[in-house]
């Protein structure tokens, strides 16, 4: 009798420790990236203006690259219309590399802004480790803090 008893102790006990250890806080997470650079307003926003100052530079250099072609039309040389575009090129290089400068920058400051988000909803949430949804074939016990760290960016605009 008294066996049972300690058997039926025990395995309350284990029920008790089990059912505790599911209750504990899961200390992995994950974040699907695409989804909060789409989501991230700041990213989206200064995308959609590295694009329009992307267009509107290519906009210039073709329009300049057209009155070279005209040029050729009216008679000019084809060794003076392969100078006036060898110059064109040369006049917007330094506009094409302040432009790729201004995106590289942009692009830090949308990856550090995340990355403190994630930091701060990880430590928020009692998650050690956060890792890229694209890299995570199965997993049961980490938790999606993608929509945590979208709704915290928005915030602090």
């Amino acid at each position: 009798m008294k066996i049972v008893k300690l058997i039926t102790i025990s395995l309350i006990m284990m029920g008790m420790m089990i059912g505790s250890v599911n209750a504990a806080p899961s200390k992995a997470g994950y974040i699907d990236v695409q989804k909060v650079l789409l989501s991230y307003e700041k990213a989206r926003k200064t995308q959609e203006q590295i694009i329009q100052k992307e267009q509107l530079l290519q906009d210039e250099i073709s329009a300049k690259r057209n009155q070279a072609e005209k040029a050729r039309n009216r008679g000019v040389s084809d060794a003076e219309v392969k100078n006036l575009l060898n110059q064109i090129e040369k006049d917007y290089e330094p506009k094409r590399a302040e432009l790729n400068e201004s995106r590289q920058k942009t692009e830090r400051e949308i990856k550090n802004d995340i990355s403190n988000a994630i930091g701060e909803v990880a430590k928020k949430m009692g998650i050690e480790e956060v890792i890229n949804k694209q890299v995570l074939f199965y997993t049961t016990n980490f938790v999606d803090i993608t929509d945590k760290v979208i709704e915290l960016l928005n915030k602090k605009k």
